[in-house]
């Protein structure tokens, strides 16, 4: 599995074990492959893992998108 590693802000929960990391599934999740990680699932930090959790609805990229124009 990959490491705990935000996809919006890049931190590594490596480097910060204070923070707590989540999984998200969006509406494109069969399509986001990454070897030896659970299929369709995106890390997210504790500061980003509640609004991408509201934005699960969205293909991953719109989401992300969409949390940049937000300003995260």
């Amino acid at each position: 599995m990959r490491p705990p590693i935000c996809d919006f802000c890049d931190r590594d929960g490596r480097d910060h074990p204070s923070l707590e990391f989540g999984l998200v599934s969006f509406r494109n999740r069969e399509l986001l492959e990454q070897p030896s990680h659970p299929k369709g699932l995106l890390w997210f930090c504790q500061d980003h893992l509640a609004r991408a959790s509201e934005l699960s609805h969205l293909d991953s990229h719109r989401a992300l998108q969409r949390m940049r124009e937000e300003g995260g």
